[in-house]
């Protein structure tokens, strides 16, 4: 298995972990799990994807545009989702960010999405997974100590050093988020 793998697989186990937390504050935490065609410019996600973009659930199973699913996140939140998203597919590397989506019921909600790009055996951008779960109403901005582990965690990745990337990952978990001054990414 390599770095990058499991750097993938590590980081779905965070989000896993802080939605079963508190099932009391976090009962609507469930997470979503999408596919974007990139060629095909077809973007399939599950119910709990569908939920948080406010959309029909049978038709993101079928697979939407990714300009609907990009028209449903809040406007001041576009611009640097789509430079993230754009990043992502020229490096190749993870992506975590959270931004503000529109539900059914009109009023936006802040979630947190992690993805990646994958190329085919030409080197052609063509598939982008990855997940996205709702925040709690009440997430405050992120702080400077969070940022860092995060960004530590990247880097460890990255640089295949899985073992740093553990404990990194170890100490993420053992923040408590009901501090002040301590908050869920976004």
């Amino acid at each position: 298995m390599n770095a990058r793998k499991r750097g993938w697989c590590v980081v779905t186990a965070v989000v896993d972990l802080e939605c079963l937390t508190d099932k009391d504050e976090f009962r609507n935490c469930e997470t979503g799990f999408f596919i974007w065609d990139i060629v095909a410019n077809l973007l399939y996600g599950d119910g709990a994807v569908a939920e948080m973009f406010g959309l029909d659930s049978a038709e993101t199973a079928r697979g939407l545009p990714l300009e609907v699913y990009v028209s449903r996140i809040h406007p001041e939140d576009q611009p640097a989702a789509a430079r993230i998203i754009h990043d992502t597919i020229l490096t190749q590397e993870p992506e975590h960010q959270s931004y503000r989506t529109r539900r059914a019921d009109g009023a936006f909600h802040q979630v947190m999405a992690f993805g990646r790009c994958f190329r085919d055996r030409t080197g052609i951008p063509s598939l982008y997974g990855g997940i996205v779960f709702p925040l709690p109403e009440e997430a405050p901005v992120a702080t400077p100590l969070l940022d860092h582990c995060l960004a530590a965690y990247d880097i460890a990745v990255r640089e295949g050093n899985t073992a740093v990337a553990d404990h990194i990952l170890e100490a993420l978990m053992d923040l408590d988020w009901k501090k002040p001054g301590c908050s869920r990414p976004n």
